[in-house]
């Protein structure tokens, strides 16, 4: 998974993980908000029921000092006396006690008698329909009766008595009255919210506290008010919240207009906006916290990610080591702990024969113990060795390594062991005794030679060129024979055709071309020409170029541009150019795919620097190939004479070369042995 993928996913998690913290936080915080309206709704009742009560004990208070405790109003009201005489009796008898009471709230008081007259008011006021239809109620009752008075947008609190005497005869009704700005003066008293009674029918939405309030919500307060129902809000102004209360204190049947207490909270530090702030401040810090833990599962998934991808590429690595490269490690006294797979090739072991095993068991009788003290010896003082070592492998069969073989420690810094690359040089060390052999096989010959007479030499260059020239009649014979097969099939064909056989005999041509240019130069006398053989194989592969990109082949190469070799240019030329068109021959004839030939020069780790051994590897695969490459390079039979392959051996053969080959049916090897420039 890349970057960009890993930061999307933490984004959509984020975003998931964020939406799932505003739903929780604002379910909670509403919960809380319902739980403390609802107290603050419990709050203004009791606060009301409070107040209320106050009012009402202060009637109950005056009834019992003026009826029961002194009866003195009581033996008025039973007289017989006229109206003005009652009321001035009334009065003499009430006055100063209403001057009292009038310090406790009471507003007003009035008596009426059983006929729903009005005997005495102590503020001098008219009946009204809306008085004398509660007196009326309590005379024909008998009992007290409790509403709220409206009269010109006043509000009072009206609690209506009746009179009765020792026997519990009605005389008559006492009204007591209460300025309902009295109540809400003293309900805003020690308390951090405001209060006010209104007229369901003269209440407007007009104050700035209502304001914010949304308009279904406006239409559900509407509602509440004339059905007479409660109804609780919480608004918002600014960076406050308030509660809003609103319920029904007098449902009477006497007026069709309904009162409603109404209580607000705007303080800043109610427990509304403390709510508000505390789950605001809860929404950030859970907003810190989830883009900490966001940004450490990122920073931990990115490592997780980061990590696995160079393991994968350290097991890549370890594959291909185990692969390809000879390692092996051992503890301190020598014994194999792990090995990798070419190891165990080489060694003929398998990894259980191995495990555990001393690496001593590969040591070869010809190397002596004073080599391997020596090794140990210089790996302890120089903490690395580096050195070839003879080894034999479980057959018995002999081959040579070149070793790196280096301390290895343990996390406390502790020597544990010791690791080693190796290299097999086997080939190596059988091309340098191959070519010893084959120098003192040349010597020899050449001391011959040198014997034989000079008509002899001649003889045999002859032999040779007329070996050449009969190799170079067959290859010939073989592209005249597809133009005169073009021919004829430009005989039979439309026109249509013409352009691609045109283009096949302009080939062939070509070929026929280049041969006979090669044998106008083949046989040049100078036979001690200088040639740079980095710049013959350029110009070889350049002639081949078209037609290896046509059959898909690459050809690699790594020559050191100061080798030059004693032989013609022309002659070189053939030699490469006839081994390669044997590869290109081959490929086609197994249908290769993928070919890549290397081509190389060996003369530095020679013994003799008057020789170069030129070595052609392809990985050409086939069943059949091997049997045909061998058979050309030992038959003489007359039919291998107009291969590729014959004629670069005679070549060879003619400037006192050799070639030989190492084949197999999945890949073949060429070696040239060539003198270099004296």
């Amino acid at each position: 998974m890349n970057d960009k993928n890993l930061n999307f996913r933490y984004f959509f998690y984020f975003i998931i993980s964020l939406f799932f913290i505003v739903l929780v936080i604002n379910i909670l915080k509403d919960k809380e908000m319902k739980n403390s309206l609802s107290f603050y709704k419990k709050y203004v009742n009791k606060e009301y029921a409070k107040k209320f009560n106050t009012y009402k004990d202060i009637s109950e208070l005056i009834y019992f000092n003026e009826f029961i405790k002194d009866n003195k109003i009581t033996e008025i009201l039973k007289s017989n006396l006229d109206s003005n005489f009652l009321k001035q009796q009334l009065l003499l008898n009430f006055e100063n006690s209403f001057l009292f009471y009038k310090t406790l709230g009471l507003e007003e008081t009035s008596f009426y008698s059983l006929k729903n007259e009005i005997i005495l008011s102590m503020e001098d006021r008219y009946k009204d329909n809306f008085t004398s239809k509660i007196v009326e109620k309590v005379i024909s009752n008998k009992k007290e009766l409790f509403t709220y008075k409206i009269e010109n947008e006043k509000i009072s609190l009206l609690f209506s008595k009746p009179i009765f005497d020792e026997k519990l005869n009605l005389l008559g009704v006492m009204n007591l009255e209460f300025n309902s700005k009295d109540l809400i003066k003293n309900l805003e008293e020690n308390s951090s919210s405001k209060f006010r009674i209104v007229i369901s029918n003269n209440f407007q939405l007009k104050e700035e506290i209502f304001f914010n309030m949304k308009q279904t919500q406006k239409d559900e307060l509407i509602e509440a008010i004339n059905n007479q129902k409660e109804f609780f809000v919480v608004l918002n102004k600014k960076l406050r919240k308030i509660p809003i209360v609103f319920f029904p204190i007098d449902n009477s049947d006497f007026h069709k207009n309904g009162l409603y207490l109404i209580a607000y909270n705007d303080n800043k530090e109610n427990e509304f906006t403390k709510i508000n702030s505390y789950f605001d401040t809860l929404f950030m810090i859970s907003i810190l916290v989830m883009l900490i833990i966001v940004y450490l599962l990122y920073r931990t998934n990115n490592f997780k990610m980061k990590s696995e991808i160079i393991k994968k590429k350290y097991e890549e690595l370890y594959e291909q080591v185990d692969n390809y490269i000879i390692k092996v490690e051992t503890d301190l006294s020598g014994n194999i702990i792990s090995a990798t797979k070419p190891f165990y090739k080489i060694s003929g072991y398998s990894k259980e024969e191995m495990l555990g095993k001393n690496t001593n068991m590969l040591r070869h009788p010809d190397v002596s113990k004073v080599f391997f003290e020596n090794m140990w010896k210089d790996l302890k003082e120089n903490k690395i060795w580096e050195g070839e070592i003879k080894n034999r492998d479980k057959y018995g069969n002999s081959y040579w390594i070149k070793a790196i073989i280096f301390p290895r420690y343990n996390f406390e810094g502790k020597l544990e062991g010791y690791s080693s690359i190796r290299i097999n040089i086997t080939d190596t060390k059988q091309l340098r005794k191959i070519n010893r052999l084959l120098k003192e096989d040349l010597s020899n010959k050449l001391n011959d030679i040198k014997i034989k007479d000079k008509t002899l030499i001649d003889a045999t260059k002859v032999q040779l060129m007329s070996k050449i020239l009969d190799s170079f009649a067959h290859q010939w014979k073989v592209p005249i024979s597809r133009i005169s097969f073009e021919i004829q099939k430009l005989k039979q064909l439309k026109d249509t055709n013409l352009i691609n056989i045109e283009k096949s005999i302009e080939f062939e041509l070509k070929n026929l071309s280049n041969m006979l240019n090669e044998i106008k130069y083949l046989f040049d006398t100078r036979n001690s020409e200088k040639t740079n053989l980095l710049l013959v194989m350029k110009e070889t592969i350049l002639v081949l170029e078209d037609e290896f990109k046509k059959q898909n082949i690459k050809v690699k190469f790594d020559i050191k541009p100061e080798i030059n070799i004693s032989i013609s240019f022309n002659e070189l030329k053939s030699i490469f150019l006839n081994i390669l068109k044997n590869c290109l021959e081959q490929t086609i004839l197994n249908k290769a795919e993928n070919v890549t030939i290397y081509i190389s020069a060996i003369c530095e780790d020679l013994d003799d620097n008057n020789d170069v051994v030129i070595k052609i590897e392809d990985n050409i695969k086939g069943e059949n190939k091997k049997i045909i490459i061998d058979e050309i390079l030992t038959s003489n039979e007359e039919k291998y004479f107009d291969t590729y392959l014959h004629l670069s051996k005679l070549f060879i053969e003619k400037n006192s070369g050799l070639l030989w080959c190492n084949n197999t049916i999945y890949n073949t090897t060429y070696f040239i042995k060539l003198n270099k420039e004296e």
